[in-house]
């Protein structure tokens, strides 16, 4: 056994005892000392140039700690009393300037003051506290106003955090000034919701520094972003913590104490809930038989609690004792506490019949925390017992087995079953929310969906090394389609497209044969070359995307320039009660329909086809003076309302919709004429979707009706006299000298 021993910044010796080898020690030691040369010099390096990074050196860094004060306050220690040179070191907390909530005296501050002094001076402070089975129990029992800051910080990681991450906030700070995030108009509504009681939200000081700290943060975690709730947990923080160490104590709790809790889903919180659920039944039977019999949802009271971490629920005296444990140990204790309070009240609830009364019963309890638990015992003592001590004793006395390792292990068996019902009900909503079915059933839109998201996954999956859009923007792309993500999206849901693909796929079933013990024994190297030419349907897609002409490409711009009409339209499912019929021409104006009113089709008389035909664009959309040949298509982005609406134009309308679907098309450089190369791109488009169609069913060869060619033979033939037509047509109206074909001739050729 090697013993090294370090002497910390705050003269505190730190014997470190490694029961190990020689050499695996002098391993560690060296690894150890050459961290601290290197903290060493970039401290003194700050200190000499006097650069951005001078305000957190160690020194500065400490010197933001209550704790350093208070001990030289306190007269006993002499580095703390070097660096306490400012009388106002922690007035950056909104406390220091509108107070604390509660009595200093019934909450006996003093008191707790001194058993932390002492703990400090023994065992050190802020970054090099060492903790003892002391340091929980001061916590348990509530910490003082002055503290609760540092010590949420220290025991929940976040101060090592800021330490190795200093300036990071201020640049997110800085940013947002700069361009506000997307969230912002979100958080602002949600600023004067958050403890408007507290005299320090009734100022602009506490509204712009929570304004700041949820906007950084949600350019920190832009996937995440803000969801409502954690402005209640982020303006409790600022009571007691500056606006950084908020910043990194967020984190901290969304990223690893409660994660999933303020995602657009919600998905963490939704399966604490379920955990949470089960556990009322394992602890407390007859009280689950009772909400079940009465149909009482249990997640209506406590959810909440999970979200806020009690700070709605209960008196803020109370719910800032329960943070205190939270950052303590973690998720585990909103169980107890949960678990607690339904053990506690069990009586009258059992007699709770709806869910009002469950809630009147919960509500009238937090109220009378503060009361005594034993009014009629003779022993004085006793008479002092709050409800809310008593609480804390059930809690850890009743519920032991409710530890962090049995939070996690049912958090991963309750995992999937949550996570698919949450996406069961995001495509139910999502869907419900579909404007124009496009004559689509709700099960076709079912299955566009899946493919719609499986192609999302796939593609952010394939590009998460790529550099990330501005956070502006971030949270639009990451439900649109690129041109690439299209054509795999084409590729999944078309017959047609995947013919071209074949000879991919099957060099891809050959991949598949592979025995597996060859590929977990092949080298680092090996594996990793496989995977970058693996996925042929990648490259083949890829490589058609070059040629500008191909119909997906074309595709892709007219879906990107269609409009999605304002007002729903009913899906095409008989026994659907969606009926809100609305008519194509008149929501929305095609840019052809002067064309179509001077050479009416006998289609247009039909109710149904008037109502399923729908524009190509419109003029919100896609400008007559905007040169569309001139669109970068790398640009451009489609959502699924619009493929849904591009693909509802292609199966499910008319053949004069039809007709006039690939004119849009095609007709790009002039728009209201096709040139000759797009004509001409145009019949390769009928070649590669009718060719397409046959080698899929197996009728390549077949021989048509009449017995003479085949069914490739006459889509040949009827292309080739098709184009025929469309030459002459289109240069006798030209005058001979430049081929245009405009719209109504096309709908004759």
């Amino acid at each position: 056994c090697y013993e090294l021993t370090i002497t910390v910044w705050h003269q505190m010796s730190i014997a470190f005892r490694v029961p190990s080898s020689s050499n695996e020690c002098n391993r560690w030691c060296d690894s150890l000392r050459g961290q601290l040369k290197a903290m060493v010099e970039e401290q003194q390096y700050a200190k000499v140039h006097h650069t951005a990074l001078a305000r957190y050196t160690l020194k500065a860094f400490c010197k933001s700690c209550a704790s350093e004060h208070l001990l030289a306050t306190a007269g006993n220690d002499s580095s703390a009393a070097e660096l306490a040179t400012d009388a106002d070191v922690h007035a950056d907390c909104l406390g220091k300037v509108f107070g604390f909530p509660g009595d200093p005296k019934t909450q006996k501050e003093k008191s707790k003051t001194k058993y932390w002094i002492r703990y400090m001076q023994e065992y050190g402070r802020n970054l090099t506290v060492i903790r003892r089975a002391e340091f929980d129990r001061l916590i348990r029992v509530g910490l003082p106003n002055s503290l609760r800051g540092e010590i949420w910080e220290l025991s929940s990681g976040a101060m090592y955090l800021r330490f190795q991450n200093r300036g990071v906030y201020e640049k997110y700070v800085n940013d947002y000034l700069d361009h506000a995030g997307p969230c912002a108009d979100e958080i602002e509504k949600d600023l004067n919701r958050s403890l408007p009681e507290y005299a320090g939200y009734q100022a602009p000081e506490g509204i712009d520094a929570l304004r700041r700290v949820l906007n950084a943060y949600s350019l920190r975690d832009a996937e995440l972003g803000y969801c409502q709730a954690m402005n209640i947990v982020a303006s409790t923080m600022l009571i007691f913590m500056s606006e950084e160490q908020v910043f990194w104590t967020l984190s901290v709790m969304c990223d690893r104490m409660v994660p999933g809790y303020y995602s657009p889903s919600m998905y963490g919180a939704s399966l604490d809930q379920a955990i949470f659920q089960s556990l009322v039944d394992e602890t407390m039977p007859s009280l689950a038989r009772s909400l079940q019999t009465h149909d009482i949802q249990l997640s209506i009271a406590c959810l909440p609690w999970f979200l806020t971490l009690f700070v709605n629920s209960m008196p803020l005296v109370y719910a800032l004792r329960v943070l205190d444990c939270f950052f303590l140990e973690g998720p585990k204790i909103l169980f107890q506490i949960g678990l607690a309070i339904l053990k506690i009240n069990g009586g009258a609830l059992l007699d709770a019949t709806d869910d009002g009364t469950f809630m009147f019963v919960l509500k009238q309890y937090y109220a009378t925390l503060g009361d005594s638990a034993y009014p009629d015992s003779k022993n004085t003592r006793a008479r002092q017992v709050t409800k809310f001590h008593e609480l804390l004793y059930v809690a850890y006395s009743d519920f032991p087995n409710i530890t962090h390792a049995r939070i996690v292990e049912l958090r991963r068996s309750h995992q999937l079953r949550i996570v698919h019902s949450v996406e069961e009900f995001s495509k139910r909503t999502f869907l419900r929310n579909v404007i124009d079915a496009s004559g689509f059933t709700k099960e076709q839109l079912s299955l566009l969906y899946d493919r719609y998201y499986s192609v999302l996954f796939y593609t952010r999956s394939r590009h998460a090394d790529a550099s990330a859009p501005s956070a502006k923007g971030d949270a639009d792309e990451k439900i649109l389609l690129d041109v690439f993500a299209f054509a795999r999206f084409m590729y999944e849901i078309s017959s047609w497209m995947r013919v071209q693909i074949s000879e991919a796929k099957e060099r891809i079933q050959s991949h598949r044969n592979v025995d597996m013990s060859d590929i977990r024994n092949a080298s680092a190297a090996r594996a990793s070359a496989a995977k970058a030419k693996g996925d042929d349907i990648h490259q083949e897609i890829a490589k058609s995307l070059e040629n500008p002409g191909w119909f997906i490409t074309s595709l892709f711009r007219y879906t990107s320039q269609i409009m999605p009409p304002r007002s729903r339209i009913s899906f095409q499912d008989g026994d659907s009660e969606l009926e809100m019929p609305m008519s194509a021409s008149a929501s929305i104006d095609h840019r052809a329909s002067t064309d179509r009113s001077s050479q009416p089709s006998s289609d247009d008389t039909q109710p149904e086809a008037a109502s399923a035909r729908l524009p190509a664009d419109t003029s919100e959309s896609a400008p007559a003076a905007t040169d569309n040949s001139q669109v970068d298509i790398a640009r451009l982005r489609v959502s699924f309302q619009q493929c849904v609406i591009a693909l509802g134009r292609i199966v499910n309308t008319d053949m004069l919709t039809r007709m006039d679907l690939f004119f849009d098309m095609y007709a790009v450089a002039s728009p209201g004429a096709i040139s000759r190369q797009e004509m001409f791109q145009l019949s390769e488009a009928v070649l590669y979707i009718g060719h397409g169609e046959d080698v899929e069913t197996g009728r390549r060869d077949a021989r048509t009706d009449s017995g003479d060619i085949t069914n490739e033979e006459q889509l040949l033939r009827s292309v080739s006299d098709f184009l025929r037509r469309a030459v002459a047509y289109g240069e006798r109206d030209a005058g001979q000298t430049e081929f245009a074909l405009e719209r109504n001739m096309f709908r004759v050729v």
